[in-house]
């Protein structure tokens, strides 16, 4: 596909994070299943998400663990085994090579908002999230931004008809900063090693996770 000097910039990052849970280390060093998340409401559907951002992944999982051990801590009297957030970090250097190489589908969503050239941002996020059971597309990567902070709340809404159609897909037109590049593709995700995982809290390096 063509891209735009801007847009090969950022593809060039050579350092990409995963944000996770710790629980879910094993299991990753072991390999990455792109279906692992399937039935989950994703922007892209099903597939291993990463972001050039460490910041940004550390935000992510830290709002995601205090979510996750708040809800532990008010539905079990007893205390149970709270969560902890990290961040992987891989190194891959070639994804400019990718979205330029005709043997992969690859979708660059340049813009959230409506552009009638293109493939909408906010309907194939609405696509995505409203059949999370089901892989909806055949794109090998996708490179774009995030939604807000609560498109589950902004579904929920539509569902009770409390917003429409049209406003529902403006929520998810809003202005967010923040990128994600999925990866649906398998045989690539077999190539991906992790090099170094980091505490999500701190930041801090764990040396000892091998």
């Amino acid at each position: 596909m063509e891209l735009t000097s801007k847009q090969e910039n950022q593809l060039r990052n050579t350092r990409w994070f995963h944000a996770t849970l710790l629980r879910h280390l094993e299991s990753l060093k072991s390999g990455i299943d792109v279906k692992f998340n399937l039935g989950s409401e994703l922007d892209f559907g099903p597939g291993f998400y990463i972001t050039p951002d460490f910041e940004q992944a550390i935000k992510f999982i830290n709002k995601q663990v205090d979510v996750l051990n708040q809800s532990l801590l008010d539905n079990d009297v007893f205390e149970s085994e709270r969560e902890i957030g990290i961040v992987l970090e891989f190194n891959i250097p070639n994804f400019v090579d990718i979205f330029k190489n005709s043997i992969y589908n690859c979708q660059y969503f340049t813009k959230h908002k409506k552009i009638e050239s293109e493939l909408d941002f906010a309907e194939f996020v609405v696509l995505n999230r409203e059949n999370p059971d089901e892989i909806q597309h055949d794109f090998d990567f996708i490179y774009g931004v995030q939604t807000d902070d609560n498109p589950v709340q902004s579904l929920a809404r539509f569902h009770r008809e409390e917003i429409t159609r049209e406003e529902l897909l403006e929520e998810f037109r809003k202005p967010y900063s923040f990128k994600q590049l999925s990866i649906h593709n398998q045989s690539f995700c077999d190539t991906m090693r992790i090099i170094k995982v980091y505490q999500a809290k701190t930041g801090e390096e764990l040396l000892k996770w091998q």
